[in-house]
């Protein structure tokens, strides 16, 4: 389980995940792909991928296609670098934020709150839950992969690859980057492996439109489809008194 908490008004905003069961703390809590139902609840699909199982089996689980990717990138000589909370300080975070914005600005969206969502992958890295993975093609970043974890799950976060790079004179790299993403998500997979966990969590598996064909590709590499739940839990008089205001205002800003 990992626990990840804030202070809004003094009240604490808190955030569990892969919980299977109520926590005793008061404010109000946030769990993230719960194993039951807590409080409200809305449930929520993932693939997962077994890390108990050898390499060549989990790599056995791939696509025809996937498997020819994987092994084409190192034959690329695609560089691979896995850090882990306490190789990570506050210039990596921003160096991976800054790829991050330019990927959204690639598909023409935004990366919302940057101030927020530093601040969230900060307290992830410190409380030692936190790794990145990249892959270098042609001695420039093109992907990066970004998973919290405890001591037996690690589940992506974020995946962004940019398809351009500085020195690209050409598209002759888009097809390398591609299969540079599938191998570090193998590369990831032998890494959390290697320290001991048994659960690679691909972070949800949607049918809806906007996120099919990510969905898709995940599923070529095999996991099994799993449901969890993402719910709310409000306790503590205070806390409940801050949620009902903010409930009100949003009424009265609709």
């Amino acid at each position: 389980m990992i626990k990840i908490e804030k202070q809004v008004h003094s009240v604490p905003i808190i955030t569990v995940w892969f919980a299977d069961r109520e926590i005793d703390d008061d404010g109000i809590i946030n769990y993230k792909e719960a194993r039951a139902p807590i409080g409200q609840s809305i449930p929520f699909i993932t693939l997962i991928s077994d890390l108990k199982e050898s390499e060549d089996d989990i790599k056995a689980h791939f696509s025809k296609g996937c498997r020819y990717e994987v092994n084409r990138a190192y034959r690329e000589n695609v560089e691979f670098h896995i850090l882990d909370s306490d190789e990570i300080d506050d210039k990596t975070l921003e160096d991976f934020l800054d790829f991050f914005e330019e990927f959204w600005e690639s598909k023409d969206s935004s990366i919302g709150d940057r101030e927020s969502l530093a601040e969230e992958l900060k307290k992830y890295r410190d409380s030692r839950a936190f790794s990145v993975g990249y892959a270098v093609v042609n001695g420039e970043i093109a992907v990066y992969h970004t998973y919290i974890h405890d001591d037996d799950i690690t589940r992506l976060l974020h995946s962004a690859s940019l398809f351009r790079l500085k020195n690209d004179t050409d598209d002759t790299n888009k097809n390398v980057i591609g299969m540079a993403n599938r191998a570090l998500h193998f590369e990831e997979m032998k890494y959390f492996k290697a320290k001991g966990l048994s659960v690679y969590d691909w972070g949800g598996a949607g049918k809806e439109e906007e996120v099919a064909n990510i969905t898709k590709f995940k599923e070529f590499f095999g996991g099994t489809p799993v449901t969890y739940y993402d719910c709310e839990q409000i306790k503590g008089t205070k806390a409940k008194l801050v949620s009902d205001l903010s409930s009100l205002k949003q009424r009265l800003l609709h």
